[in-house]
């Protein structure tokens, strides 16, 4: 039996969090124990929507943020760590930047012997612009595993020795749960009133304008209404959703644009889209590409997001600073090649390396290696 700390997960559930717990749920846990560390106050939990998507034992050990008093939450981290390192064998650390390298430090300050940080983006904000690469020529010093969830994601995390060594896992899918069900979209559209013959645009994501760009989404869209009035524009995920009511009332489109909210099925509501846009600022892998693709959804991107191709009717041809009449005629020109072939699906999910079960394999063989 090996144990495992993982750290660099919130408490609510997001891209990271979302593969971590897909992980988990497929991991043998006669072998593999994970046990989970979370930044927060002393009754900090995880979501209950993670508990639900969950289903083996969380064991969470709470640990303060580092900032505003870094200096104590730092004493308490060390703290943390020279108590409970001897009971791990692996340090898990998922990070969408290397915006610290406390908990690589500590775990081998204090012994665990293998130490892996896991990239999972590819381009960063403005502060992980700066703190991101002085912490790379370092990483290697403290880390003894490098992975990351793409090809794009490890030229980004890891340079020299580090890139040599690291290694690509796959953000894999359960893929039986994403497939195209034609009963469940009609379902869904009675559900949500929107009539059977509309064309409907959108993407699961949370609302975060700063990374998902979901403003640049509804001036498209008010260029597609233009052309195709029976259309509708749906966010799936948690948000304040103020900012994009107020941008669809600014582009007069306000009357077709739906927030259905967080969603504990993903695959489920899927069906209800005929084409996922997603024109992103910046991502790792998003596992929510995989997720559409498995729907059999065309999928219409930026062309400088990492390309998640697996189906032809992916198309990242398009950059930002194209026009949105451009955009719009992309998401019109593909509205009708959804793949409806599920086996077809399913094989190139598999042989790509994206689904769950081959992809867990592959952890479990590299959390066994010395």
């Amino acid at each position: 039996m090996k144990r495992i700390l993982v750290c660099g997960l919130v408490p609510d559930i997001g891209g990271l969090e979302k593969i971590v717990v897909d992980f988990y749920n497929h991991i043998d846990t006669s072998e593999f124990e994970l046990e989970f560390l979370l930044q927060g106050s002393e009754d900090v939990e995880f979501s209950e929507h993670f508990k639900k998507l969950c289903h083996n034992p969380l064991v969470v050990h709470r640990i303060p943020k580092l900032r505003p008093h870094m200096k104590q939450a730092l004493k308490e981290w060390d703290s943390f760590f020279k108590k409970n390192a001897h009971r791990y064998d692996i340090l898990w650390s998922n990070q969408n930047g290397l915006t610290h390298l406390e908990f690589l430090k500590l775990a081998k300050k204090y012994g665990i012997e293998k130490r892996i940080v896991h990239g999972h983006c590819a381009t960063a904000d403005k502060f992980y612009r700066f703190v991101h690469p002085v912490n790379r020529l370092f990483v290697g010093k403290y880390a003894t595993d490098f992975w990351a969830c793409g090809t794009e994601a490890l030229n980004h995390f890891y340079h020299g020795n580090e890139r040599e060594k690291a290694l690509v896992i796959h953000n894999a899918i359960e893929v039986e749960k994403f497939l195209y069900n034609q009963e469940m979209q009609a379902q869904l559209r009675k559900e949500y009133h929107i009539p059977e013959d509309c064309l409907v645009v959108g993407q699961v994501s949370r609302l975060y304008e700063k990374q998902k760009n979901q403003s640049f989404c509804v001036k498209v869209f008010s260029e597609i209404v233009k052309k195709e009035p029976n259309s509708r524009l749906v966010f799936i995920g948690r948000g304040d959703t103020s900012f994009l009511e107020n941008v669809a009332k600014e582009y007069g489109v306000a009357d077709k644009v739906i927030f259905t909210g967080l969603t504990t099925n993903v695959g489920k509501m899927l069906n209800l889209l005929d084409v996922f846009f997603f024109p992103s600022h910046f991502e790792g892998l998003p596992i929510v590409l995989i997720e559409a693709q498995a729907n059999g959804l065309p999928v219409v991107t930026a062309n400088h997001l990492p390309d998640a191709r697996i189906l032809g009717n992916y198309d990242n041809s398009l950059s930002l600073k194209d026009s949105l009449e451009d955009w719009a005629d992309k998401i019109l020109l593909v509205r009708d090649h959804r793949e409806l072939d599920t086996e077809k699906v399913k094989q190139l999910i598999d042989e790509n390396g994206y689904e769950i079960e081959s992809a867990t394999k592959q952890l479990e063989k590299l959390f066994d290696e010395p």
